[in-house]
């Protein structure tokens, strides 16, 4: 009778190299995917409740942006290459930062709607170039990177879900798109400091 060979298990590993930029680009990550959420969670009910504005509306806002999310992906993946990856999370987080001071002054449907284009380069570039990003800095540990991608997305969820309901219960819905703004001021200062790979 054959022997069975042990299954190998696999192990998450730490990076081997560029462990700080690692560390920083998962906080890029996880705030920018958390000022995402916090948009999501708290954006119908900002519309519907403080901007009394139709109800339809937040639908149309999120289908516009989502409509423009696959090109923006597939721009930013196509221009990777010549600008670098540092420089297009760099334009993300600047867009995002734009979209957010928006959702703080602008109350009419079609310049809500037209900000959709800022939101579409934000997370467009986020979800297309975020996860290259982490296999650049982790070289020969692409399962790693992955997850450790996909943990932010998660992580931002977690920490969005918990400031929307206390932010919009303390003060207000609106105060939420603060909070959002501060963490994607803290966004910029953290892509600053990591290194282009």
């Amino acid at each position: 009778m054959r022997k069975a060979k042990p299954v190998a298990t696999g192990r998450l590993e730490a990076p081997r190299t560029h462990r700080r930029d690692a560390l920083l680009l998962f906080s890029i990550c996880t705030l920018m995917w958390g000022t995402n959420s916090l948009y999501i969670i708290n954006m119908p009910l900002f519309i519907i409740n403080e901007l009394h504005l139709p109800e339809k509306l937040a639908g149309l806002m999120m289908g516009t942006a989502a409509g423009l999310e696959i090109p923006t992906m597939l721009i930013a993946g196509y221009y990777a290459r010549r600008f670098g990856k540092r420089f297009l999370m760099r334009l993300s987080a600047v867009a995002g930062v734009l979209f957010y001071v928006g959702m703080l002054t602008v109350h009419t449907p079609a310049l809500l709607l037209a900000m959709q284009v800022l939101n579409a380069i934000y997370i467009g570039i986020l979800a297309g170039i975020g996860m290259l990003y982490f296999q650049d800095l982790m070289p020969g540990q692409a399962g790693a990177a992955t997850t450790l991608y996909t943990n932010t997305t998660r992580v931002g969820w977690i920490i969005a879900g918990s400031l929307a309901g206390v932010v919009a219960e303390i003060w207000s819905y609106h105060a939420v798109f603060w909070i959002a703004l501060a963490m994607g001021v803290v966004t910029q200062a953290c892509l600053w400091r990591i290194r282009d790979v």
